[in-house]
């Protein structure tokens, strides 16, 4: 049986799962008990997307009114540098990280990647990731897409291996990957 964790737990936590797995909500399961909670929402709304609005509009009508929201963060690191020590972290998600960032060449995205690691590793926090697993299916057609995929599994695969406790959310089913499985060397 799920549990929320523990009100002192520190560390780092990712939650990986395909699009609709309930990998969110796993995750705002997981950290309703903190007694603080900032929610770092990655994904700017977009006009002629009327899905995509209900989506978001989905996950802001979950979230507790006393969570502090910030809202697609120019510089995330410094977003997370700013959060007290006594509060809790919950940044949903990764893609729309990658997505700012998919203008940036080679050496920018790596700058990024780089720091957001240690950002989120250094800082002595409760900190709840939360990444589409989007590498299981078709192979992107444009170059766009590719790097995207590709940049996010990355990014993903490298927060997991820093986690303390890592999590795969399919169909509604919450899978504790560190009970049943093993790190790649």
């Amino acid at each position: 049986m799920i549990t929320p964790i523990a009100k002192n737990y520190k560390g780092l936590i990712s939650i990986t799962g395909p699009t609709r797995s309930g990998k969110s909500k796993l995750a705002e399961f997981l950290i309703k008990e903190q007694d603080l909670v900032t929610y770092i929402a990655t994904s700017k709304p977009r006009p002629n997307d009327p899905d995509w609005q209900r989506r978001i509009d989905l996950h802001k009508s979950r979230r507790p009114v006393s969570w502090t929201i910030i809202e697609h963060p120019k510089d995330i690191c410094n977003a997370i540098e700013s959060i007290t020590r006594n509060e809790s972290i919950l940044i949903d998600s990764l893609g729309g990280l990658v997505e700012h960032h998919l203008i940036d060449d080679n050496d920018q995205w790596n700058n990024f990647q780089n720091n957001l690691l240690c950002c989120l590793t250094e800082n002595n926090l409760c900190i709840v990731v939360v990444s589409e697993e989007i590498g299981w299916g078709i192979v992107p057609a444009t170059p766009i897409g590719h790097l995207f995929r590709e940049r996010l599994s990355t990014l993903t695969s490298l927060i997991s291996h820093q986690s303390k406790k890592r999590w795969l959310a399919v169909n509604g089913t919450a899978i504790d990957l560190d009970k049943i499985g093993d790190l790649i060397p």
